[in-house]
């Protein structure tokens, strides 16, 4: 029995008893004085507490102090095991009955499923029965255990790989499993942190609060008082995950070659071996630890936007502690008007992930996301993150503006010089069918173009052409669609791309690289003329967005727009203005000058009767010459009075 401060109570289970603990812990009034002392105690000499790290390698490490424990966690991570499908092979190879145990449970569904395929296509039925095999290869590796589970949610967002229905039915793979037995993750506690349940905590709940195919989530109490999150492996996880990933690799071969029949060609070695590296990743708890940590950096200190903090000395391999967090889901009509709010920040954080810092969080489900008790936003579970190298983010935000405004030679472009198509395929059918499949994002309704259906349409496009989707493409893809699926449970008519476009565009204009620049004179100029829609709905999307983000972005781009060498710009920029007004039978440098004898420039009639100039033109030159008044310039003086 444990600790006179613990409490066990015992029930049945299957004809045996389990441990459980009590949900209070001190039974008398002395203990609990005492207990209080030692409490204030604590708080003064907290950094003099030590705790025991197990290693990797099984050894027991002592260290003092939050920070220390840190260290030594830090040092452990920097170590870590990672995937080796070598060391793979190795391992497994003389353990016959355990391998051919799994691998006849694994196989014989498997292969099953793939000649029920190749029976399909060659008698013409497959896409007849598509949907009917989606289905079917959902409920397969459903039934096949975490690992695959796991695997199945990755491809959920690989559109180059799968065609619609099969993505479509994967999406509803839930990761959620019954809880393991309690004593057993009281025990995989004490051995990973290296101490008795009653030494390290003051109590642990009786039950877990969450359980899923890695983990599950019990809420525990500090002997300082804090209220504490302990998440626990399930015993064996990591050894069950890597048999499985060793099969597949062994079948890999034989699972092509059926495939390539129906003209699926693709490696599904290398396939594996990517997931191989994402699941490695997402089970090692210290690495999960230090991905909160810097998430916490980066993003903890944005408006409305809450992160839990690590506790280190209490965190291993297989165990991770992290603050309590109270609150409710995103889609909780206990919100009220709060939810919109919250969404708003949810989108705006995401996108400072992906498109500023380069380090995201990869899975913002719902189950990932509180509403705290004080209307912050508050990110959980940091298993799955992604990091994006600079020039993949500014390929992330010229494949939006490309998309957005339906330049499909662009994004073709873009993809081979990503990588992402292979640089010598025809562009010209790959543009007919990006054209023929998406209509105008940003106008058409939700029912008809939410992002799940822009990856849907994509998808069927980079399923028929040779698309080979990089890791963290396909990240993006699952973020952006989770994203916009949360933020439609709160408000039925969100779309993320709209919400995205204002980000990116100001991101554009305001960011001096000269890879952007580029583009963005790319994007602007085209057969050596301003592309009148690109540049106002540019501006008026970037003016979109709140607070100085805005004047950033209109400010730095006027920077650039008269520069010395932008003289050319300006003239494009003139010329389509008075191209408007000639529409109108107006000359330029009359109706500026009238201009700057009125009140606003665009309060003036350019012949009674006649029409103004388009709304959307007039809009983005309010917004240039309102920005350009802060700085002193006139207008007449921007545009160089061109004569024509």
């Amino acid at each position: 029995m444990r600790d006179e401060a613990f409490v066990f109570s015992f029930e049945a289970r299957n004809g045996r008893y389990r441990r459980g603990i009590a949900t209070c812990a001190i039974v008398q009034s002395d203990r609990l004085v005492a207990a209080n002392k030692r409490l204030e105690k604590l708080k003064f000499v907290d950094a003099e507490v030590s705790k025991i790290v197990r290693t990797r390698d099984g050894d027991l490490l002592e260290v003092s102090g939050e920070e220390n424990a840190r260290s030594a966690a830090y040092k452990s991570a920097n170590e870590r095991k990672q995937y080796d499908p070598e060391k793979l092979e190795s391992y497994f190879k003389d353990r016959h009955i355990e391998c051919w145990r799994r691998r006849l449970q694994v196989a014989t569904p498997l292969l099953a499923f793939a000649t029920n395929i190749v029976v399909d296509y060659q008698l013409g039925r497959a896409s007849q029965n598509r949907r009917k095999r989606a289905t079917e290869f959902m409920e397969l590796v459903a039934s096949l255990g975490p690992a695959f589970i796991k695997a199945g949610q990755a491809l959920s967002s690989r559109p180059d790989l799968l065609p619609p229905e099969y993505l479509q039915e994967l999406q509803k793979l839930q990761d959620r499993l019954p809880p393991f037995d309690n004593e057993q993750a009281f025990d995989q506690i004490e051995s990973e942190l290296g101490g008795k349940l009653q030494d390290l905590f003051e109590r642990i709940d009786p039950e877990p609060v969450a359980a899923a195919s890695i983990g599950q989530v019990y809420k525990g109490y500090l002997k300082t008082g804090e209220e504490v999150a302990i998440k626990v492996q399930r015993p064996n996880c990591e050894k069950i995950i890597a048999l499985d990933i060793y099969i597949l690799r062994r079948m890999s071969g034989l699972l092509n070659e059926l495939l390539r029949v129906v003209k699926y060609d693709f490696d599904l070695k290398l396939i594996v071996d990517e997931f191989g590296k994402l699941i490695y990743d997402e089970i090692d708890y210290l690495n999960e630890a230090r991905n909160a940590e810097r998430f916490k950096d980066l993003y903890g200190n944005m408006e409305n936007i809450f992160v839990p903090k690590v506790y280190w000395r209490y965190t291993s391999a297989k165990v991770i502690t992290l603050e309590w967090v109270d609150g409710v889901r995103l889609e909780s009509d206990t919100l009220g008007e709060d939810r919109s709010e919250l969404v708003r920040s949810l989108v705006q954080c995401s996108l400072r992930q992906m498109l500023e810092n380069g380090f995201f969080h990869a899975d913002p489900h719902g189950g990932n996301l509180l509403a705290t008790n004080n209307a912050a936003l508050c990110y959980l579970d940091f298993g799955m993150t992604s990091t994006l190298t600079q020039e993949q983010s500014y390929g992330i935000i010229l494949a939006i503006v490309d998309l957005v405004n339906r330049d499909w030679e662009s994004l073709v472009a873009l993809y081979k010089k990503l990588g992402i198509l292979d640089k010598d395929a025809d562009e010209e059918p790959i543009v007919k069918a990006l054209n023929d499949a998406l209509p105008d994002v940003l106008d058409a309704s939700v029912g008809q173009f939410n992002f799940k259906s822009v990856i849907s349409k994509l998808g069927t496009v980079f399923y028929s052409f040779d698309f080979q989707l990089p890791p963290y493409y396909t990240a993006i893809l699952r973020c952006l669609g989770v994203l916009e699926g949360v933020a439609i449970q709160v408000d039925p008519e969100f779309k993320i791309l709209n919400e995205a476009y204002p980000f990116v565009a100001s991101r554009l204009l305001s960011d001096d690289s000269a890879e952007l620049r580029s583009a963005l004179e790319l994007f602007l100029v085209k057969d050596g003329e301003l592309v009148a829609d690109r540049w106002t709905s540019l501006l008026i999307s970037a003016s979109r967005m709140n607070g100085d983000d805005v004047s950033a972005g209109l400010n730095s781009f006027l920077e650039y727009i008269l520069a010395d060498d932008a003289t050319e710009m300006r003239y494009m920029l003139a010329d389509l203005l008075v191209d408007e007004l000639d529409g109108l039978g107006v000359d330029l440098t009359k109706y500026l000058r009238g201009y700057l004898a009125s009140s606003s420039l665009f309060s003036l009639q350019v012949q009674p009767g006649d029409a103004q100039m388009s709304p959307k033109l007039q809009q983005a030159l309010s917004l240039v010459n309102d920005s350009l008044l802060r700085k002193g310039v006139r207008i007449d003086d921007f545009f160089g009075i061109v004569q024509r």
